[in-house]
């Protein structure tokens, strides 16, 4: 019997350069040596950038495909240099809204559906900076809900990473007295570069993570291995049939 086909669907967090890879460590576990997995991630990816090449995932015919998208159209509202941003480099064609990311994300579902016969599951956005009260994080409270509506009201599968993360961070926030003083969120690109820098110099994930601070992020928007591991095991229990 074949191994069935699952493509990972996404931006940087799912693309793996910039964080730790998680479709890497889904195709690590043997209780899914019946599955293969593509990872069709481009980092910056907005939803509507990710709409526009659909049609790839569509020929790669899948079996089964996850879609964790959505932090970039949080982060392109969180200050005007974001808003640019998106706008100068990735060429967004109006100013990112929570509305036109639904609009988006409902079109990514819909043209899946159309073109494939694929399962089809939609992951709730990774935190942004680790303060829960942060306005950052209030807003992918509020994505993650249009998430989680257009997942019941398309019919697919829910895969709940915001709502894990933050237990997660509320029942470990202890950890950080054994840690440096936690990295903030900061708009544009300067934690990212940081990181990306010292990642290439040979310095892990988790030892930049920990370096600043943070107990499932590297640079308050991309992640380390307990926040890779979280997306892996929801989308390995999806799979599996245990969610």
């Amino acid at each position: 019997m074949s191994a069935k086909t699952v493509v990972c669907f996404g931006a940087s967090l799912t693309a793996g350069t910039v964080s730790f890879n998680y479709v890497e460590l889904l195709q690590s576990r043997p209780a899914l040596a019946g599955f293969r997995f593509l990872n069709r991630g481009v980092n910056g990816d907005l939803a509507w950038s990710g709409l526009q090449r659909i049609d790839q995932v569509i020929a790669d015919r899948p079996d089964v495909a996850t879609l964790l998208i959505g932090t970039n159209d949080v982060n392109a509202t969180l200050s005007e240099r974001n808003r640019r941003h998106y706008r100068e480099f990735y060429k967004a064609p109006i100013d990112p809204t929570r509305e036109w990311f639904e609009e988006n994300l409902r079109a990514i579902v819909q043209r899946l559906q159309a073109g494939t016969e694929a399962r089809i599951g939609l992951l709730s956005l990774a935190v942004i900076g680790e303060d829960l009260e942060h306005v950052a994080n209030r807003r992918v409270a509020e994505y993650s809900g249009v998430i989680r509506r257009v997942a019941a009201q398309s019919g697919v599968g829910y895969l709940p990473l915001h709502e894990r993360m933050v237990d997660y961070l509320r029942e470990h926030e202890a950890e950080r007295a054994s840690l440096p003083p936690r990295l903030e969120y900061r708009d544009g690109l300067v934690n990212i570069g940081t990181a990306v820098a010292l990642h290439a110099s040979g310095m892990s994930w988790d030892e930049i993570s920990r370096r600043n601070g943070l107990l499932v992020t590297t640079d308050c928007l991309h992640l380390n291995s307990v926040g890779a591991g979280m997306i892996a095991d929801l989308i390995e229990a999806w799979l599996l049939g245990d969610d």
